[in-house]
């Protein structure tokens, strides 16, 4: 075989395994099982060329002209017998929607090609091998995978729309190809060399702007779909929208189960992710155009960064397919959708969403106060107990969320056994507490200006222990559970900062409670004698602002504390019994503290 020759059977075969070998690498299909792509390449290479071989043999042995053979029987045959692998997959997991079907039907296409042009165009071509590998085999690979594409994408528009017509797609996108492959082939029989090659181009082009509108089409469907899924129908009314979204069987929940069969688990893992970064960094973007300090700003932008960050990264392991499905499905420009989206995503998944910054945009409560004052309540709060690790950005956005609240001689703040839903400081005026006591109330103490009163009811929401009433005019700054909850939900940071506060507590609770045991144990045995206590380290306290905690809270001395009582008893207990084994004396004169003195000199 000459040179030439050997060029011709390269590119005749170089073209379409080449495409091939891109649809594997390149990840096009987006389900990670190059298997199934090789399958319908080999189908059509094998399976399809030979069963269609041999029928137009047989065809053309009953004496059937060759014109008509090529101009109506072969197409019909050979496109019939390429569905048949596709038609298979129908209702595997692999063949999900309409790209996977293009995928597939050009890979079943271009297998087909590659064996046409092996076995009967170039060795027909005698001298001129190299010009039908350059325009027939060219032309032969764009017409077959153009038209086992249409089969692949109307069957997928057949697995995923509930059209009343959806038995009718199989059927044109099968007549569609016949009528393509019939109209080439007609073309080819009068054409060659240069004219064949535009014909090519014109295969080529025009069939994967069809293939293109295809898609296109099929994913605006799939939106459709979702969109009515999710409730976003301009004919329902806000409340039947809502009502219909907490369902159990539909909402955001619904649309995940049931991409589920065709994405798996973990693309399912990686969309939601996906969907919930997009959903963050809008609504940081968002909260970037109303008022805010430059520290808050600048908190944002450096979240957004990251969430872009861990964006392209997901992005980089859902593959092209899957984001082709994701972006043209769940758009971010429709804002529309989005905030439905958002609002589902949030709802099922609180971790994932800023839920808080939802709210506040919602609540028009993060325009009560300028940044000015935000800053010095991010400050206020960074001395409370409970705050003291969390950052002054995270304090400032939390700030914003807080409540003017203003109250009357005698007016109550909160009774005993009501649930601890708020934490209030004290601006102005006085909070007396008022604790039950056999059968009547008694003040335990009163608040002051610049005082915290129940912030441990934002971790716990247990109920009020006493009763709080104002004294005179009270101006409060409150800061709602429920909202604070929202918070922290999807800031890791600021839970991390909490847990290392509670931690501290209750290591204090803990050397207490050694302490006592300690103690109990050694006035037990009868030894009385003070020992060593391992006091924690002292911690920092908060300057200027009297920051008064919960009357049941615990201080970092409360372990030196309970261990003093315990020394004073045993004190006590060894004195007494010091006392007990010595004789008895007639009684004298002498005071009892000359005759103690007089005794420790003796001894």
């Amino acid at each position: 075989m000459s040179t030439v020759a050997l060029v011709g059977y390269f590119v005749a075969l170089a073209l379409p395994a080449l495409t091939i070998y891109l649809f594997v690498t390149l990840d096009v299909f987006g389900t990670g099982r190059p298997s199934t792509v090789f399958l319908c390449a080999g189908w059509g290479a094998l399976g399809a060329f030979f069963l269609a071989w041999g029928f137009n043999s047989a065809i053309s042995a009953r004496g059937v002209s060759y014109t008509l053979l090529t101009s109506a029987v072969a197409p019909v045959g050979e496109e019939l017998l390429k569905a048949l692998v596709l038609i298979y997959l129908i209702r595997s997991p692999r063949f999900r929607y309409i790209v996977d079907g293009a995928v597939y039907g050009i890979a079943v296409g271009l297998g087909f090609a590659l064996s046409e042009n092996l076995f009967i165009y170039l060795p027909q071509a005698g001298d001129a091998v190299l010009g039908v590998a350059l325009s027939r085999a060219l032309s032969t690979s764009l017409m077959h995978a153009t038209a086992s594409g249409l089969v692949g994408i109307s069957l997928g528009r057949l697995r995923r729309t509930d059209s009343a017509r959806r038995k009718m797609f199989p059927l044109i996108g099968i007549g569609l190809a016949i009528l393509l492959h019939a109209t080439y082939n007609n073309l080819a029989a009068h054409l060659e060399g240069v004219p064949l090659l535009f014909v090519a181009m014109g295969v080529g082009v025009g069939g994967g702007l069809v293939i293109a509108w295809e898609i296109v089409q099929g994913l605006t469907d799939e939106k459709r779909r979702f969109t009515e899924t999710l409730s976003h129908d301009v004919d329902v009314s806000e409340g039947e929208r809502e009502a219909v979204q907490r369902l159990g069987d539909v909402g955001i929940e619904h649309v995940f189960r049931e991409l589920r069969d065709y994405f798996g688990d973990e693309n399912i893992a990686l969309i939601r992710r996906l969907l919930s970064i997009q959903a963050n960094i809008g609504i940081l973007r968002n909260n970037l155009q109303g008022p805010a300090s430059e520290r808050l700003r600048r908190a944002w932008e450096e979240e957004i960064e990251a969430y872009q960050e861990e964006m392209e990264e997901v992005r980089r392991q859902l593959g092209r397919s899957v984001l082709l499905f994701v972006q043209r499905v769940f758009p971010t420009n429709d804002e529309a959708l989005q905030e439905v989206l958002n609002e589902e995503l949030a709802r099922f998944d609180p971790t994932f969403v800023h839920r808080f910054d939802m709210f506040m945009r919602i609540s028009g409560l993060a325009e009560t106060f300028t940044p000015e004052q935000l800053t010095a309540m991010a400050e206020r709060l960074s001395q409370i107990d409970i705050f003291r690790d969390v950052s002054l950005a995270n304090l400032e956005n939390l700030s914003r969320a807080i409540k003017v609240q203003e109250f009357e001689d005698g007016e109550v703040l909160f009774n005993a056994g009501d649930e601890g839903n708020a934490m209030y400081l004290v601006e102005e005026g006085q909070i007396a507490i008022y604790v039950p006591s056999d059968g009547d109330e008694k003040l335990l103490r009163t608040f002051q200006p610049g005082s915290v009163v129940g912030e441990f009811s934002l971790l716990d929401g247990r109920p009020r222990s006493a009763r709080a009433q104002a004294v005179g005019h009270v101006r409060t700054l409150m800061l709602e559970r429920q909202v604070f909850t929202m918070f922290i939900q999807s800031r890791p940071l600021v839970v991390l900062a909490m847990l290392r506060y509670l931690a501290d507590k209750v290591r204090y609770t803990t050397k207490s409670v050694e302490a006592a045991v300690e103690w109990m144990t050694r006035i037990s045995r009868g030894e009385y004698m003070p020992m060593e206590v391992e006091a924690p380290a002292p911690q920092p306290q908060p300057p200027a602002t009297e920051v008064i905690l919960e009357p049941d809270t615990l201080s970092p001395e409360t372990p030196e504390q309970v261990s003093g009582v315990f020394s004073a008893v045993a004190s006590r207990l060894y004195e007494r019994e010091h006392a007990m084994r010595q004789p008895l004396t007639p009684p004298t004169d002498k005071h009892p503290q000359d005759e103690h003195t007089e005794r420790e000199r003796n001894e």
